[in-house]
């Protein structure tokens, strides 16, 4: 009995002095990794928003998302439809690829210095971050065969505290080929949902 309690308690010392290691290199590496990480979501946005949009003009596709009518909008994006099969073409050869490679670089990023949550962001770099800015973006946009793992990160993230609430439950609903809305609900985030059940507009995450 005594040999197991030392064992666990050898155990526990050990994982306490590794999870201090990555928080002092997460704080050390900050500007490093932010700066890496507002990259990849300005390159993620921007390509979304070229498909719905055409455009990279930034006051262009903001002036379209302020108006007040949704049917405004929808009007702006149907009249300007490619007529060519471009969209699709740009999907498989700019976003797909992007997506793959910003998810290994979270998946490396996290087995380094633990989840880049954005409170941990936050706790260590000053400067502005771009609107709407938050990681978890990369694994909701991940391809399947990278779920196994992210579900182990999350897993072992959102219990050592460096994933929140809204991020974890997010990624589970995202890994659940996001038909599991019950990880929206048990963890708080709002939605709606379309005729079919499924979850839509989903409430970005602030922590």
């Amino acid at each position: 009995m005594l040999v197991l309690i030392f064992g666990i308690l050898i155990s526990s010392c050990y994982s306490q002095d590794k999870d201090e290691l990555k928080e002092k290199r997460f704080e050390q590496q900050i500007d490093t990794i932010v700066e890496e990480l507002k990259f990849n979501y300005d390159y993620d946005q921007a390509l979304r928003e070229y498909i719905v949009y055409k455009t990279f003009n930034k006051a262009i596709t903001d002036s379209i998302e302020n108006l007040e009518s949704e049917q405004d909008r929808l009007n702006y994006i149907f009249s300007t439809n490619f007529k060519s099969d471009i969209a699709q073409k740009i999907w498989e050869e700019f976003i797909h690829p992007s997506d793959d490679k910003f998810t290994e670089r979270l998946i490396a990023i996290t087995d380094s210095v633990g989840y880049p949550s954005l409170s941990r962001i936050k706790k260590y770099y000053k400067p502005n971050l771009p609107e709407g800015f938050n990681p978890t973006i990369f694994f909701i946009h991940s391809n399947k065969k990278y779920w196994s793992k992210i579900n182990q990160l999350a897993e072992r993230e959102f219990k050592n505290g460096n994933m929140g609430k809204c991020d974890y439950g997010y990624i589970k609903w995202h890994t659940s080929e996001r038909k599991e809305n019950k990880y929206l609900d048990e963890n708080g985030i709002e939605y709606a949902t379309n005729s079919d059940g499924r979850a839509v507009f989903i409430r970005t995450c602030e922590d």
